[in-house]
C-alpha cells in the first residue's frame, strides 16, 4: 500500500474545499484533496450572492471563474409579497454559473496553487494517531494510506466526519428539474405558492433550472404520485414556465434536502468543518456559496492559527465555533422575517411554521444627522470586550465594541482596527477634528468615512452637557 504525508488533507473539491486548500497552500503547507465524483459534476447551487465575487477576488480566484462562464445577473422577477414587480441590480453584483463548470475551475486554481488532488477517491477508514490522522484512501482502485496532521471536512450535506447536527427550520426538500427550449427565461425568477415556493435559474450553456420547495412532511405524503407528475403539477402552479410551453425537460426531476442546519461538532483538535459540512443555510437566501467560501477562507486562518500558533488553539476554536453559530442563526433570523411577509399573503402551515421566530418589527435606526463641526461622544452604551478576531494570517483576541446598534461585537471596520482609533476620540471633539486625528494612519476622507458609519449606529453620538467618562480599551 502506498504511503502518502500531507499537512493538511481536504475531503470534498467544491467552492468550500478548493479555496480552503488554496489558501492554506498559500500559506505555505502541503494540503491533498480527496474528492469522491470526477468533474464536471452537476450540482445544486447556481444563484450565486453579490459577496461571492468580491471573496473570489481576494483567494485569487475571480479570473478563473469568470473564464469558466459566470453570467452577471441584472434583474430578478419576484412575485412574492402580494403581486409581480421585477428587482433590478444595475451592479450587476448577482451572478449564475454553471457549478460543473464553476467547481472545476476553483479546483484547477487549487491545483495551480501547489495542492495535490486524489479524484476519484474516497475515504474508506480513519484513525487518529498521535501527531494527526492515518486514512485509507482508495483511488481508481488502488489503496494508499495518507498520514496527515489535519483534516478538514468540506464533504457538504454527505458530511465525511461525525457531527451533531442541529436543524435551523422545518424539513425542507427541493424537487429540481432542467429545461430546453426556445423563449427560456435568462434572468432568474422567485415566486410564492400557497403551500411551497419557488425559484427558477437559468445556467450558461445548459438550460434552465426549476427548483420548487415543499415541506419534507408534504413530500411523503405525496409518495403514491410519481415525481415527474409532481413536479409538473407543482410547476404548472407557477408563472415560472408560463411563456416557454414548448419546453422540455432535459431529464427526470430530483429531490435534494434543502434543510438549514449547523454542526456543533464542527471544529475539534485536529479537525474543522468548512462550507455545507459546517452548516447549511436557507435556500431562500441563496447564500449558501457565499458563506461556503467565506468559512473556508475563514477557516484556513483557523487552522493556520491551530498548527502553527497551538499557543492560541483555544481561542482559533472559539471563533470558529461561534463563527458558524452567529451566521447560522443570523441567517435563521433573515428567512424567517422573509417567510412572514409572504406569510401575510398566504395561509397555510408551510408559511406559518418557515416564519416563526422572525424577530419583531424594530424601528429602523434613526440616522443622527451630525454635521463635520458638531461636537461629539462615544456613546456611554458602548462596551469593551476581548474576543477571538481573525487577524492577517491568525486568530487573535482583539478588543472589540459592543453596542445596541451593532449585530455582533465588531474589532475591525474596513480593515482597520477599531481600538487605537477610539483611543483618540475625546468628548467634545468634532468629526472632523477625529477623522484629522486619524490622518496619521489613513485619508481623510476614509476616517470621516468610518466616523460616519459609527455615529449611524450610533457608538457616537452629539456632545452632552455633563461629560461623561472616556470609554478605554
Amino acid at each position: 500500500m502506498t504511503r502518502v504525508t500531507s499537512d493538511v488533507c481536504v475531503i470534498g473539491a467544491g467552492p468550500a474545499g478548493s479555496v480552503f486548500a488554496t489558501r492554506l497552500a498559500q500559506l505555505g503547507f502541503d494540503v491533498c484533496i480527496i474528492e469522491r465524483t470526477r468533474f464536471p459534476r452537476r450540482h445544486l447551487g447556481e444563484s450565486l450572492s453579490p459577496g461571492v465575487v468580491p471573496l473570489l477576488e481576494s483567494a485569487g480566484a475571480r479570473a478563473c471563474v469568470e473564464a469558466a462562464g459566470l453570467r452577471r445577473v441584472h434583474s430578478v422577477s419576484t412575485n412574492w409579497d402580494g403581486g409581480p414587480a421585477t428587482r433590478l441590480d444595475p451592479g450587476a453584483q448577482g451572478a449564475v454559473v454553471d457549478r460543473g463548470a464553476f467547481d472545476a475551475a476553483l479546483l484547477a486554481h487549487a491545483v495551480a496553487s501547489g495542492v495535490r488532488v486524489l479524484q476519484p477517491a474516497s475515504v474508506r477508514d480513519r484513525a487518529r494517531t498521535p501527531d494527526g490522522w492515518r486514512l485509507t484512501v482508495d483511488a481508481d482502485g488502488a489503496a494508499s494510506e495518507l498520514h496527515t496532521r489535519f483534516v478538514a471536512d468540506a464533504s457538504g450535506r454527505a458530511g465525511a466526519t461525525p457531527g451533531r447536527r442541529s436543524p435551523t427550520g422545518p424539513r425542507t426538500i427541493a424537487i429540481h428539474g432542467y429545461w430546453r427550449g426556445a423563449r427560456l427565461p435568462d434572468q432568474p425568477s422567485i415566486e410564492a405558492g400557497e403551500h411551497e415556493w419557488y425559484w427558477g435559474v437559468p445556467i450558461p450553456g445548459i438550460g434552465y433550472n426549476t427548483l420548487v420547495f415543499v415541506d419534507g412532511q408534504r413530500l411523503r405524503a405525496e409518495r403514491g404520485t410519481p415525481l415527474d407528475a409532481l413536479f409538473r403539477e407543482l410547476i404548472g402552479r407557477s408563472s415560472l414556465m408560463q411563456e416557454c410551453r414548448a419546453a422540455e425537460l432535459i431529464a427526470s426531476p430530483t429531490t435534494a434536502d434543502a434543510t438549514p442546519y449547523f454542526d456543533d461538532d464542527c471544529i475539534g483538535e485536529a479537525h474543522i468543518k468548512v462550507g455545507d459540512a459546517a452548516l447549511a443555510l436557507d435556500p431562500l437566501s441563496s447564500s449558501g456559496v457565499q458563506k461556503a467560501i467565506q468559512t473556508a477562507l475563514a477557516g484556513a486562518i483557523v487552522v493556520n492559527t491551530l498548527l502553527r500558533r497551538p499557543e492560541s488553539a483555544g481561542a482559533a476554536r472559539q471563533f470558529h465555533r461561534d463563527s458558524v453559530r452567529d451566521a447560522s442563526e443570523r441567517h435563521r433570523a433573515w428567512a424567517a422575517t422573509h417567510y412572514a411577509t409572504a406569510a401575510s399573503h398566504h395561509a397555510g402551515d408551510f408559511w406559518r411554521v418557515r416564519s416563526s421566530g422572525a424577530p419583531p418589527d424594530a424601528a429602523a435606526p434613526t440616522a443622527v444627522a451630525l454635521q463635520e463641526h458638531e461636537p461629539i461622544q462615544l456613546s456611554p452604551r458602548l462596551q469593551w470586550v476581548d474576543i477571538p478576531c481573525l487577524g492577517g494570517h491568525f486568530v487573535e483576541v482583539k478588543s472589540s465594541l459592543r453596542h445596541p446598534g451593532l449585530d455582533a461585537p465588531i474589532a475591525y471596520l474596513g480593515g482597520w482596527e477599531l481600538a487605537p482609533l477610539l483611543r483618540k476620540v475625546h468628548a467634545g471633539m468634532t468629526p472632523l477634528q477625529v477623522a484629522q486625528a486619524w490622518s496619521a494612519r489613513m485619508s481623510l476622507d476614509t476616517g470621516l468615512s468610518i466616523a460616519g458609519w459609527l455615529i449611524q449606529r450610533g457608538l457616537i453620538e452629539r456632545y452632552a452637557a455633563a461629560p461623561r467618562p472616556e470609554i478605554r480599551a
